[in-house]
């Protein structure tokens, strides 16, 4: 009996002292494991709030368009905010606000006065376009390209002397339309009326090689010629996409 005693003695110390050393881990690893539940909380922003309904955002821009040229008589600057181009435009208070004639818009161009010089490319594509909606003949066609061609001014620089309508494909392809319909320019001049009325990227991109030599130019221009008609419906329809007066 005394070996069985002391056998079952041996086991109540032993399962005492393992009763003790798992109670002194569990302190040592309590506060462990309250330091990752706060860390946890610090990154899902603590205790989950209950979802609130989403409210409109009092800063939403609204819409505001002007089928006329317009200037802003405190900035000096000239746009066109139509609503057939642009959603939202940034409001021009009444007390700012001119109306400029859109057939003699040269004439308000002057001095201070400018373009908004990053949409100078819409605005002038638009007015260039207006010039044909009476029908396309010589004399619009000599209209419309006069006034595309200001696109590239370098009235129409940025303060780093880069104009971005030197790098537009439609303003370019624009042009190259304008010239290659209008008989009162003989084909072995276009390639010149061409080069004198833009300014071509620094760097051609693949899309624009037609513009890069003057064979490729050519070759655009016979390409026009024979389905001129078609070209010349596609130019009617698009001067009367734009109801500005």
């Amino acid at each position: 009996m005394s070996g069985i005693d002391d056998h079952n003695s041996i086991g109540r110390r032993r399962f005492i002292g393992n009763t003790i050393k798992l109670a002194a881990l569990g302190s040592l690893l309590s506060p462990l494991e309250q330091a990752c539940n706060d860390k946890k909380d610090d990154k899902t922003g603590g205790l989950q709030k209950e979802k609130k309904p989403l409210e409109q955002n009092p800063g939403t821009r609204k819409k505001w368009n002007r089928e006329k040229l317009v200037m802003n008589t405190k900035t000096k600057v000239v746009h066109l905010p139509t609503a057939a181009v642009y959603m939202f435009y940034d409001e021009i208070a009444n007390e700012h606000l001119q109306e400029i004639n859109i057939n003699s818009w040269e004439n308000a161009i002057r001095g201070d006065v400018h373009f908004n010089k990053d949409q100078s490319g819409n605005i002038l594509e638009i007015l260039s376009l207006k010039k044909l909606s009476s029908g396309v003949n010589d004399g619009s066609l000599n209209a419309a390209m006069n006034t595309l061609s200001y696109a590239f001014d370098r009235a129409n620089d940025n303060a780093k002397g880069f104009n971005r309508n030197s790098k537009s494909y439609r303003l370019h392809e624009l042009m190259l339309q304008l010239i290659a319909l209008n008989s009162s320019i003989p084909e072995t001049g276009k390639w010149q009326a061409f080069n004198e009325t833009v300014r071509k990227p620094g760097k051609i991109s693949r899309r624009q090689q037609w513009m890069a030599r003057q064979n490729n130019f050519n070759e655009r221009v016979r390409y026009i010629a024979t389905r001129e008609n078609e070209y010349k419906e596609r130019l009617t329809k698009r001067a009367m996409k734009y109801t500005i007066t």
